[in-house]
């Protein structure tokens, strides 16, 4: 049997083996993070990230290297909103105009998110991603390589391009390392391919680097 073949069919198992909910403890953790994000008033800080401004848009702002047209953007665990209000932004300043979106299972930062952005406060959800039914689909889909478990990643991807992202669409995902505790970020291109993705491209941000981007084109 072809390796590609061999691998497709351990990637079917495991997905079969994959429980329809998200573990406990693991909501339990979302739910911790939202406490620890809302006890600041500075925006950056209310993202999860203590690294300062400048820090802030040059490791974030590498995954617009994946937007290359107008469109809707959906940022899965928007948090606050305040990266999707500085993407909105650092797109303009490339000539491309950015509608944003945001899902996120917290009650209180869906509110800020609303808050935050008020002409577009009907574009946020309060929800899990993991079973979310979106009202529509997206051009360009964000989200974090650790918004679910790590065993839960291809079946998360795979929705999300099935069900979310439009079928000419491009979903994006990122990871964050940690400059000061000195952990790189996960090289995301490589682990997708692991998976059995078509990679369109990668990129990452700071120096060193400390974020890594990786897109996948819905289709392929």
């Amino acid at each position: 049997m072809p390796i590609h073949e061999q691998g497709a069919q351990q990637l079917n198992r495991r997905d079969q083996q994959t429980p329809d909910a998200l573990p406990a403890e693991f909501l339990d953790h979302l739910r911790m993070l939202e406490d620890a994000y809302c006890q600041h008033d500075d925006p950056i800080r209310q993202s999860g990230f203590s690294g300062g401004a400048q820090r802030w848009r040059d490791e974030r702002s590498p995954l617009l290297t994946a937007v290359d047209t107008d469109g809707d953007l959906l940022d899965v665990g928007c948090a606050n909103g305040y990266l999707l209000q500085c993407l909105v932004g650092w797109a303009k300043e490339r000539g491309i105009t950015i509608v944003p979106h945001g899902v996120d299972c917290g009650p209180r930062l869906i509110e800020m998110a609303r808050q935050r952005i008020p002409n577009a406060a009907q574009n946020f959800h309060l929800a899990n991603a993991w079973d979310w039914n979106p009202p529509r689909g997206y051009r360009y889909v964000y989200t974090l390589g650790d918004c679910v478990p790590d065993a839960f990643l291809a079946p998360y991807c795979r929705r999300l391009l099935n069900q979310v992202v439009e079928p000419d669409g491009r979903l994006i995902l990122g990871m964050y390392g940690s400059r000061s505790r000195n952990i790189p970020p996960i090289d995301l291109g490589r682990k997708l391919e692991r998976l059995g993705f078509d990679v369109a491209g990668t990129t990452h941000g700071g120096d060193p680097p400390v974020t890594s981007f990786a897109w996948i084109d819905a289709g392929r």
